[in-house]
């Protein structure tokens, strides 16, 4: 039988929530595993698993039913103390929809402790019991752990560190939403009474409420900080400073690694393509392909830009700078460059996306200096780059230097001569683009839409080649005045 609770403001009644996900653990290398089977362990009974079991902190407030909560595991508790702290304090660097200490708190009867009874009455906080059937908790760790599961397909962060970073794409999706009930919005306007959100101690006071956790103690969750061994923890700050960041270079290993990769880049199933890469990283974290696949498998733009800077580090330390002084200009013959070229590729990208343009257009220079034959084919990238940016002098030097007869390069020629009013050479630049590829002007003009994903290939005067240029360029077109008009006018009487 389940029990209705009646609230009239926020911050009136708070709930506690300490949960072990019945599916999700964590594996031997930190990474966190799904399991369709329940796993049957609670916060009782979890010290007897062999397995890392992932645990949520959830606070909810049950007027508005907005919530906060932080993610765990059994080996690594956060003391209750702390984590109501983080969910009472107001937000400093980070997003959040909720804070200010309540009237009241529900406390699960399996985490309640006298000394946190005593602690919360002290901050004039009400600690209750919440009464039998009470499943308002049961459904927010159930739309939590959904959502998480959910999100997860974005990113290859499977660390605990990653999972957090998850927590705000599930506050947008069921507390800030604008689909549904807004309930961070139901939250402010329900804070009617003048004393709330009640201001929370600074975090030293606030600890002080609270005795020390007893290492002794039978409460399965501590509730406040264990006194650190000072020592020890000084000599494990030395032993991580000496620690080096990577282990001896290896030759052996790093081909092993990349064997791991090629087979990756074959398998269709993502957690074992994944694992792989974590594999080929552990035999050699100079395997600047590992860094690159995963950055690929990840829809995060941050995520990946980290991934691919790990990449580019990783492969230069693997060449060694003196491989730079001495093989610029004709890296990608020699296929150890290929990792480090496709992660400098990779990051370009995501600097360009970040709004890091100069950044961007500098190492999309730097991979032509490398590799002035441009296999990749960066400088149809960059064409548009410098040409976005208003870098029409440099744009016409990269015209110059690679001259061809490609319709990136030709529709290129055609607008930039357009925007220097060199009209006859524009219309003759746009001729030969139109002989080049015909299928362009529909997708820049609008009359045809461009695909929500590009192409994987492409051949000279395909819809594939018109779909990947104008993906690229129909916002240099479209920030051009009258560049697109001049387009449509031309078109009738060419053809």
């Amino acid at each position: 039988m389940s029990y209705s609770i009646i609230t009239e403001y926020s911050n009136q009644l708070h709930q506690l929530l300490v949960s072990v996900s019945q599916h999700l653990y964590f594996d031997k290398d930190g990474y966190v595993t799904y399991q369709k089977k329940p796993l049957g362990v609670n916060i009782k009974s979890c010290h007897k698993s062999r397995k890392e079991h992932l645990v949520y902190y959830v606070l909810r407030d049950h007027f508005s039913g907005t919530f906060t909560f932080q993610i765990a595991t059994t080996k690594r508790l956060i003391p209750l103390a702390d984590f109501l702290h983080y969910a009472w304090s107001e937000p400093k660097g980070e997003e959040k929809f909720i804070w200010g200490m309540p009237d009241s708190l529900f406390i699960p009867q399996m985490i309640a402790s006298e000394e946190l009874l005593s602690g919360l009455e002290a901050l004039n906080v009400r600690p209750l019991h919440p009464p039998s059937g009470f499943a308002s908790g049961v459904r927010v760790i159930r739309d939590i752990e959904n959502d998480l599961c959910f999100f997860m397909r974005e990113t290859v962060d499977y660390s605990l560190e990653g999972l957090n970073k998850l927590r705000f794409r599930v506050y947008q999706y069921l507390i800030n939403s604008s689909h549904r009930d807004n309930k961070f919005s139901n939250w402010k306007a329900g804070l009617t009474y003048q004393s709330h959100p009640r201001t929370t101690p600074v975090y030293s006071d606030f600890v002080n409420f609270f005795p020390a956790a007893d290492p002794k103690a039978p409460s399965p969750i501590p509730l406040n900080q264990v006194p650190k061994d000072k020592q020890l923890e000084k000599r494990t700050r030395k032993s991580k400073k000496a620690t080096p960041d990577y282990p001896p270079f290896s030759e052996e290993k790093l081909s092993h690694a990349q064997e791991l990769i090629y087979g990756a880049w074959e398998e269709p199933n993502r957690q074992k393509c994944l694992a792989l890469a974590r594999k080929a990283l552990r035999v050699s974290p100079y395997c600047a392909d590992a860094y690159n696949l995963l950055a690929e498998k990840c829809e995060l733009l941050e995520e990946r830009r980290e991934l691919y800077t790990k990449g580019v580090a990783a492969g230069r330390m693997a060449l060694g700078d003196s491989f730079f002084q001495e093989q610029a200009g004709h890296f990608w013959g020699y296929l150890e460059t290929r990792p480090y070229m496709r992660a400098l590729a990779g990051l370009s990208e995501c600097l360009w996306k970040n709004g890091l343009r100069q950044e961007a257009i500098e190492s999309y220079k730097e991979l032509l200096r490398l590799n002035p034959n441009d296999n990749q084919g960066i400088r149809y990238i960059l064409i548009n780059c410098l040409l976005a940016e208003g870098l029409d002098g440099e744009a016409e030097k990269l015209l110059s230097t690679y001259p061809e007869s490609s319709c990136f390069m030709l529709y290129s020629e055609a607008l930039l001569s357009f925007r220097r009013l060199k009209h006859r050479k524009a219309e003759a630049s746009l001729k030969e683009a139109l002989l080049s590829n015909p299928h362009v002007p529909p997708y820049l003009l609008g009359s045809k839409h461009l695909p929500w994903s590009q192409p994987a290939y492409y051949s000279p005067g395909s819809i594939e080649e018109a779909v990947i240029y104008a993906t690229d360029a129909c916002t240099v077109w479209k920030n051009t005045p009258n560049a697109l008009t001049w387009l449509a006018e031309k078109l009738k009487s060419i053809t």
